[in-house]
């Protein structure tokens, strides 16, 4: 009779042990990484390995993180941390100096009710009196202007050009007081000014009576040529000067046309019949 163990094995088979000897599993104990080693009659237990890029990003996202934090704590107290931390230097030291944006004295709505006073050949609106504002333009400058007269004929923008070009109240008012500023408007001013016609040379033309005559680039010219008031003078004395328009002038003087050759040609009376380059031919044959 068979015992009541063998009854159950021959019952259910035994899936995790194999009986037979002729099927027991060969182990392969020379394989890495998959079974237990033997060292020094020990199982070793095989240590897997760590993704080593996965530990770099890792590290990575924690400086990243780091950074941030510190970032958004300055941040959070107004880049003074340490004033957040009770710690502070010497305050007597150090004077903060508090400027609008265009650098002028007084705020924008006081600079806006000036502005509005004054006489501009178009009241300028509101955008405009902020580009006047943005520009540094001095209230006094304006008020210079409106004084002499020119404000009425300046829109905004030309008011900003002179001051930009830096052309000072005085040199308008020189314009004026000989009686040339009505021939010009503010790019012919700046142009005076920019090719730094003085003046003085301004106040002889005028004394010579030959201002009115002159374009603003005439007198660039002359100024520009070296023609000195003398010369001018010279062939004004000799009744020459209106047969002449500024590169009249300019010809005859850089072609060392003298004053006594001048002269000498009014003395003779052949002034009437010649141009200024046949007086220059003359002068070269001379």
């Amino acid at each position: 009779m068979a015992s009541q163990k063998d009854k159950h094995s021959k019952r259910f088979k035994n899936h995790l042990h194999n009986n037979d000897p002729e099927q027991e599993p060969e182990l392969d104990l020379d394989s890495r990484g998959e079974d237990p080693q033997e060292e020094d009659g020990f199982l070793g237990y095989v240590q897997p390995e760590f993704n080593k890029e996965k530990k770099r990003t890792l590290k990575r996202d924690a400086i990243v993180l780091s950074v941030f934090l510190v970032v958004f704590f300055f941040w959070l107290n107004d880049w003074r941390p340490l004033e957040t931390l009770g710690i502070t230097g010497d305050s007597g030291q150090v004077t903060e100096v508090v400027q609008g944006q265009s650098g002028l004295s007084g705020g924008i709505l006081e600079y806006m009710d000036e502005v509005n006073q004054l006489d501009f050949n178009e009241t300028p609106d509101q955008n405009q009196i902020t580009a006047l504002y943005q520009n540094d333009v001095p209230l006094d400058y304006m008020q210079d202007l409106d004084r002499i007269g020119f404000l009425e004929e300046l829109s905004y923008s030309g008011v900003i050009g002179l001051y930009a070009n830096g052309v000072p109240s005085d040199y308008i008012r020189t314009l004026e007081r000989i009686d040339y500023l009505d021939e010009l408007d503010y790019s012919g001013v700046i142009g005076l000014y920019a090719n730094n016609v003085p003046e003085d040379y301004l106040r002889g033309l005028n004394r010579l009576d030959y201002l009115d005559e002159l374009s603003y680039s005439g007198i660039i010219g002359l100024y520009a040529n070296g023609v000195p008031l003398d010369y001018i003078q010279t062939l004004n004395r000799i009744d020459y000067l209106d047969e002449l328009d500024y590169s009249g002038i300019v010809g005859l003087h850089a072609n060392g046309v003298t004053e006594d050759f001048l002269r000498e040609l009014s003395r003779r009376e052949m002034l009437d019949g010649l141009s200024y380059s046949e007086i220059i031919t003359l002068y070269l044959n001379n």
